[in-house]
């Protein structure tokens, strides 16, 4: 494994070639609140810092086109169970940033438990071999039970983006990808608006923490992600230094006092 301090060598521009590829299917239109972006078929394209409900996720290379849509109601239910759960975890407290991440990495988990192979069958039922970038629902890996790492991110995200429009959360989160040794890979992204904590759920490599903190199983971090400055706390003096000759006077008187109450006022 990557140990933590080292950087790992990832590409980032992953999604860049992406848009590449398909350039001739693609249209810019404006989303409200997010300027003008990149649509496939009437969709927005889900990417770094872009927002996943309605939106569609595509590959570098031609495999299916995944929607995230809550019009057959399927995703909503599973979204009311979460939010179910958490309630019953956290009935007595609110729960810290990090507890809910972990909640949702868990849920995305238990929701799709199967794997490449149940994923590529999933896949072979909906699309043909030649037809590339057909659009299948999210709701259907759900119903199948199994994805890879792209639709546990974008489940995970799209939980992610729920609960901060629903005020659960307060931060903002983002679906990732980058590419390491030539293979790809995708996880759900959080960023605290109150610390600036940035908190990751890789629901396909099972990571979930602290980007600082967690074992590096792939490039988590992005170029411009810096750690926090640990250092020691200044002291009050330190931090204000008209203080020093109050201090001093207050230290002397308390040792007179402290000579007269024990009885060497004989002394002076």
């Amino acid at each position: 494994m990557i140990q933590n301090d080292d950087l790992p060598d990832a590409n980032w521009d992953r999604t860049v070639r992406l848009l590449e590829r398909v350039k001739w299917q693609i249209d810019r239109r404006y989303l409200a609140g997010h300027g003008w972006i990149e649509h496939f078929k009437d969709r927005h394209i889900i990417g770094r810092d872009r927002p996943v409900v309605e939106g569609v996720y595509l590959g570098l290379f031609a495999r299916e086109a995944i929607v995230v849509s809550e019009r057959d109601g399927v995703l909503r239910e599973r979204y009311a169970t979460l939010r179910a759960r958490l309630r019953r975890f956290f009935w007595q407290t609110k729960p810290d940033e990090l507890s809910v991440i972990r909640t949702v990495h868990a849920f995305v988990r238990e929701q799709l438990p199967g794997g490449v192979s149940a994923t590529e069958a999933i896949v072979a039922r909906h699309m043909r071999a030649d037809d590339a970038d057909r659009k299948i629902d999210l709701t259907v890996f759900l119903g199948g039970r199994a994805g890879v790492c792209r639709h546990r991110a974008l489940l995970g995200a799209y939980f992610l983006e729920k609960l901060i429009k629903d005020k659960i959360l307060d931060g903002t989160c983002s679906i990732d990808r980058s590419e390491m040794n030539g293979g790809g890979h995708a996880w759900a992204r959080f960023v605290s608006r109150k610390t600036g904590r940035i908190l990751i759920s890789d629901a396909g490599l099972d990571e979930c923490g602290d980007i600082f903190e967690v074992e590096q199983k792939w490039g988590y971090r992005r170029p411009e992600d810096k750690p926090p400055i640990v250092g020691p706390t200044p002291s009050l003096i330190e931090r204000t230094p008209l203080f020093d000759e109050i201090d001093a006077t207050i230290a002397v008187a308390g040792l007179l006092w402290a000579a007269w109450h024990f009885g060497f006022s004989r002394l002076f």
